[in-house]
């Protein structure tokens, strides 16, 4: 999960890292003071046991697809909370000098104020000392 969502949240590496700090040092205080010693069990051979104590199997398949799952989560959620495609649309599409000038009213969006509701009109429209006629 944190490999998932890192962009969106930068501190869960950190809460990670201390969650499994405690953890380690929970479980290691259980196994010296609540579970007893495990019975051993007699190996055929010593290469048979190791080998099987390191084979990846599906574990290797399935981190390889999650690590794969964790770059296209992270890059969607970057594109879609920051403003950086748009920033880009509007300087290579709108602006007509190719600089960033003007993207902010660029992104506001417009509305004639002789469209209001009656009754719905601000109360002091000279508010500014001139008739506003269109709000962003």
């Amino acid at each position: 999960m944190v490999t998932l969502f890192v962009a969106s949240f930068p501190l869960a590496p950190l809460f990670a890292l201390l969650n499994n700090i405690i953890e380690i040092r929970l479980d290691a205080k259980k196994f010296v003071t609540e579970v007893r010693r495990p019975i051993a069990a007699r190996a055929k051979d010593i290469v048979k046991f190791l080998h099987t104590l390191n084979s990846t199997g599906i574990w290797y398949n399935l981190l390889r697809g999650l690590s794969k799952v964790a770059v296209i989560v992270n890059a969607f959620v970057i594109s879609f909370t920051s403003d950086f495609i748009p920033r880009l649309v509007y300087q290579y599409m709108y602006s007509p000098d190719g600089s960033m000038h003007g993207f902010v009213n660029h992104t506001l969006s417009y509305f004639n104020v002789s469209d209001f509701q009656p009754g719905t009109a601000p109360l002091q429209p000279m508010h500014l000392g001139y008739e506003v006629q269109i709000c962003r």
